[in-house]
């Protein structure tokens, strides 16, 4: 499985995640963050403005069965050359050009397929993953906090798309 974006506040879960799983993961992050990315358990880490990070090559070779693209920006080209033959791409991201491409995907009968990840969180689920960070399976990464008042600042961090990890406001 690949990860991109992988220590950004939807990346870090998924590593933890996909780790409890017992999948072998690669992961895309900024340089800064490789070590913490290997900490949450990726088991290769590629700097995303390296050659091999923007190609997204995994470091041992291997193709992706699964790709869970948590950043934006990146063409379908490049998913589909990193995948197997019947490989998916989970976006978290979706927005109209992946809507688009789904709907060409189905149309032609693709057996590599992108997949658009709308959420409604369930109360079981999210209990699931609070019983896991109180086990310590599962450690939140914080980039930082916020006052309330100080609401749209930590708005313009989140856009800017470098955080480590989650933003938290508080009131």
């Amino acid at each position: 499985v690949l990860v991109t974006a992988a220590s950004g506040g939807v990346g870090q879960y998924a590593v933890q995640l996909l780790k409890l799983a017992n999948a072998h993961i690669t992961a895309t992050c900024g340089a800064r963050n490789i070590d913490l990315v290997r900490s949450l358990g990726a088991d290769e880490v590629l700097d995303y403005k390296s050659p091999d990070g923007v190609a997204l090559k995994s470091p041992s070779g291997r193709k992706y069965d699964v790709i869970i693209h948590c950043a934006h920006n990146i063409p379908w080209s490049t998913f589909e050359a990193n995948l197997t033959s019947k490989g998916k791409v989970v976006d978290t991201t979706p927005g109209f050009g992946t809507l688009m491409s789904v709907a060409f995907k189905k149309i032609t009968f693709a057996k590599r397929q992108l997949i658009p990840l709308f959420t409604s969180p369930k109360k079981e689920n999210l209990e699931f993953l609070v019983k896991l960070v109180k086990e310590g399976k599962l450690k939140p990464v914080i980039d930082s906090v916020h006052p309330l008042s100080k609401a749209e600042e930590a708005w313009a961090k989140s856009i800017d798309g470098h955080a480590t990890g989650k933003i938290l406001v508080e009131p």
